[in-house]
């Protein structure tokens, strides 16, 4: 029986952290390493690679372009890559890897830790075991984050619809309330749900080319009393993400509290701002939404704010499609 190997890519976050009195930072040693080889044995062959460390709360777009470049450069009969990473920014990184590397041929399983490894209710270990079962175990590619939640269930998500962590609990869920499946024994187990693919369905596309990420996008969420003249456009992103409430609703009252206002502003700076998000297109709209949308804003549908912005991010630094034209594809199950 030939030796297991996987290629994990370290970037640092709590899952490559430890404690030292009251301070949490990164270390140099490979810890979830030196700890899964501990309690679980070394059949497994493990090529490690380090294109950075760091704090995911310090990422920008442009380490998730020196992460593509360094997953796309890899070239080894390893059977799937584990990519280790904060928690803080694990959605938007992994919404980041799932699209652009949608036609993997090997899986991807991206895994984080919600207390440094070795410390008391940390579950790191569990989800890099996960990972590991997950890639030794199936014959499913595509690109998944692994997530013990507090019921001790290995949770499986397809990275497209992980949503930030419960900042209360430190729990992870996917968009639209349904997880992709779970491990189980080391085996996995696929959630039955109408917005869930089949293993066959994550195969055939073709991923996406690891462009430059110099376009920036403004990603604003709504709260009571926001004021629109507080943004300064003059530095003139490329697009705004405008995050809307449940309902799909925003403030529209007049003035400075004016969202309607406010895209007009924008438009009138060629500046595109897209509404995430609504959840039918057909179903009436409150007047509120449909007052927004006439001033200019652009729906999207069925998608999580975390999605939408690093859509968008990649939509505006394509150079062979149009960003309308790409906000409209489903990239890789992001669009429920």
């Amino acid at each position: 029986m030939k030796n297991n190997k996987i290629t994990v890519v370290m970037t640092g976050g709590t899952i490559g952290s430890a404690v030292s009195g009251d301070h949490i930072d990164i270390s140099r040693e490979p810890i979830i390493l030196n700890e899964y080889r501990r309690l679980y044995g070394s059949d497994t062959e493990f090529t490690v690679i380090r294109p950075f460390s760091m704090l995911s709360e310090n990422l920008s777009p442009h380490m998730w372009e020196k992460l593509g470049r360094t997953i796309a450069a890899i070239d080894d009969d390893s059977d799937g890559i584990i990519i280790t990473h904060g928690t803080d920014t694990l959605a938007y990184t992994a919404a980041y890897i799932a699209m652009v590397f949608r036609g993997t041929k090997k899986p991807i399983v991206m895994v984080s830790s919600n207390f440094p490894i070795g410390e008391e209710g940390s579950n790191g270990i569990y989800n890099f075991r996960a990972a590991a079962d997950f890639i030794e175990n199936e014959s499913i590619t595509g690109v998944f984050a692994v997530y013990r939640d507090n019921k001790n269930r290995d949770i499986v998500h397809l990275a497209s619809r992980l949503t930030e962590a419960d900042t209360y609990t430190d729990q992870f869920y996917s968009y639209g309330g349904c997880p992709y499946g779970e491990m189980e024994n080391g085996h996995f187990v696929r959630f039955s749900n109408a917005v869930n693919p089949k293993a066959f369905m994550l195969k055939g596309r073709e991923s996406i080319d690891v462009e430059p990420l110099n376009n920036e996008v403004l990603m604003i969420r709504p709260y009571p009393g926001i004021d629109y003249s507080q943004f300064d456009l003059k530095n003139k992103p490329k697009a705004i993400l405008h995050c809307m409430y449940h309902s799909g609703t925003a403030s529209v009252s007049e003035g400075r509290h004016s969202l309607p206002e406010f895209i007009k502003r924008c438009r009138n700076e060629g500046i595109d701002v897209y509404l995430s998000c609504y959840k039918d297109e057909k179903k009436p709209k409150y007047a509120t939404a449909k007052e927004i949308i006439r001033a200019g804003g652009i729906p999207l549908y069925r998608i999580s704010s975390e999605a939408s912005y690093v859509k968008l991010v990649l939509a505006y630094n394509q150079n062979n499609i149009s960003p309308c034209d790409f906000m409209k594809e489903n990239i890789y199950f992001e669009v429920l």
